[in-house]
């Protein structure tokens, strides 16, 4: 599966990982977005408002989810590039073990945390309620959402890509029918949007989960890779998916701080609007992150199997797809923002507010491609200092110097403005780590030997 005898070869099987994966990345965005248009129509600005500071604590489910499946899944490719097939089964039980333990952890920490953490907005009492039902519900499920995004990396790197984009096709199918039968049909509201949400979950996560008992995977899961516990394994996975973990979680703490910033410069309004763009931005951002995540199976099987010419290729073919998806996300959200808000039923002053924000924020996305690319290249060969560097300087650095910074000069503009600026510095760190790394460039000598033959 993860073979390739020449150069055209190897682009079918980049196109065979990474289409599939940016497949599922935007089916991701689009379940939210559905979520938003049905909350829209069916409860109004409150509605979307509450969601929209709700959203980011769940996400930190998904990041655990996420770290599990693409740290373990790592580790799963390069093992299967060693022909040791029965090590990655190791790993997958290993894998099996933390989502059981994440699952429980985030049922009982998150349900107990989640009033006081949206306590601190100082937001109407109807927007509290609805956010704080919303958020509950979906830590009650976020069982679900753990074994989702952790058998997802687990099937995409056993070789199935295709397979999980087919499976994300149906949970968000499922997703869809819900969401118009209780929040339209039968209005059940914010409650109706948040069931419809972990019941296409865990439809997912069953039919991911198959896959290892019953399909034709060639890694399987065994009884004896659960039975006894491997802390070694578990460590290993855990430290692989620090930087897939901090993806997500950089993405949670980004709207939180948004949130906040909107809040203190532009009120409800400014949080409803800010709502709009949480919708819409992270499509973009799910979609460089697919092009990221389906390159790191191949990266980490050729750097398994020491074939670090075509590793090398690999990477440079990501970082030009991410550059000119980039692009195209760029010009394709700035003409068309006007009409955005209007889909998500919103009028007056917070619609033109929003349609500013992502007009804004829109220049951001080829400099965040090639940072997402650079860190999961990292990560995939187990270079995870730089990884880390690259998935927390964001969230934890850049994003909020600027997020303080601009908005004392250009108030609510400043807000949008951020995202830009922080993601062009952390572009500019990933051209010094990959300079460090590479000793002078994308391409090396033994690649253009490779690539002739």
């Amino acid at each position: 599966m993860f073979r390739a005898a020449d150069y055209r070869q190897l682009i079918r099987l980049f196109s065979v990982f990474v289409i599939p994966s940016v497949g599922s990345q935007l089916l991701s965005g689009i379940y939210t977005i559905v979520d938003g248009f049905f909350i829209g129509m069916g409860v109004g600005e409150h509605g979307l408002a509450a969601v929209g500071l709700a959203f980011p604590f769940t996400v930190f489910v998904t990041a655990v989810g996420s770290g599990i499946g693409v740290g373990g899944g790592a580790l799963m490719s390069m093992s299967l590039g060693r022909k040791r097939k029965k090590l990655a089964e190791r790993i997958l039980g290993s894998m099996v073990l933390l989502m059981i333990g994440a699952s429980f952890i985030t049922v009982v920490v998150f349900t107990s945390v989640s009033r006081p953490l949206l306590s601190l907005y100082a937001v109407s009492s109807d927007v509290a309620a609805m956010s704080f039902l919303y958020a509950k519900i979906l830590f009650l499920g976020s069982p679900a959402q753990v074994i989702t995004m952790g058998m997802l990396g687990a099937v995409r790197n056993s070789g199935s890509p295709r397979k999980a984009m087919y499976i994300m096709v149906m949970g968000f199918l499922l997703n869809i029918a819900l969401d118009w039968l209780w929040v339209i049909a039968f209005p059940y509201g914010i409650a109706g949007a948040a069931w419809a949400t972990v019941i296409s979950q865990m439809l997912t996560a069953v039919l991911l989960s198959l896959h290892f008992v019953c399909g034709k995977s060639n890694v399987r899961f065994k009884k004896s890779c659960i039975e006894r516990l491997s802390p070694p394994l578990c460590l290993r996975v855990i430290s692989m998916g620090m930087s897939p973990f901090g993806v997500q979680i950089a993405s949670a703490v980004t709207m939180v701080m948004h949130n906040w910033q909107a809040l203190a410069y532009g009120g409800d309004i400014g949080v409803a609007a800010y709502a709009v763009i949480g919708y819409i931005v992270p499509v973009g951002i799910m979609l460089e992150e697919g092009i990221a995540e389906g390159i790191q199976p191949l990266i980490s099987f050729y750097h398994g199997a020491a074939l670090y010419a075509r590793r090398k290729i690999t990477a440079r073919i990501g970082f030009i797809s991410a550059i000119a998806l980039g692009i195209v996300c760029s010009l394709f959200i700035y003409f068309s923002c006007a009409s955005v808000p209007n889909f998500f039923s919103m009028e007056g002053e917070a619609a033109a507010i929003a349609a500013r924000g992502l007009k804004m924020s829109v220049f951001m996305f080829p400099f965040l491609g090639t940072a997402k690319v650079g860190a999961s290249y990292f990560q995939a060969i187990g270079k995870l200092r730089s990884a880390s560097i690259l998935t927390y300087g964001d969230p934890f650095v850049l994003l909020p110097l600027f997020l303080w910074v601009l908005p004392l000069f250009f108030g609510l503009d400043g807000v949008w403005l951020a995202m830009t600026f922080a993601n062009i510095a952390l572009c500019a760190v990933f051209v010094l780590l990959w300079s460090r790394e590479s000793q002078g460039g994308l391409l090396l000598p033994e690649i253009d030997a490779w690539r002739r033959s």
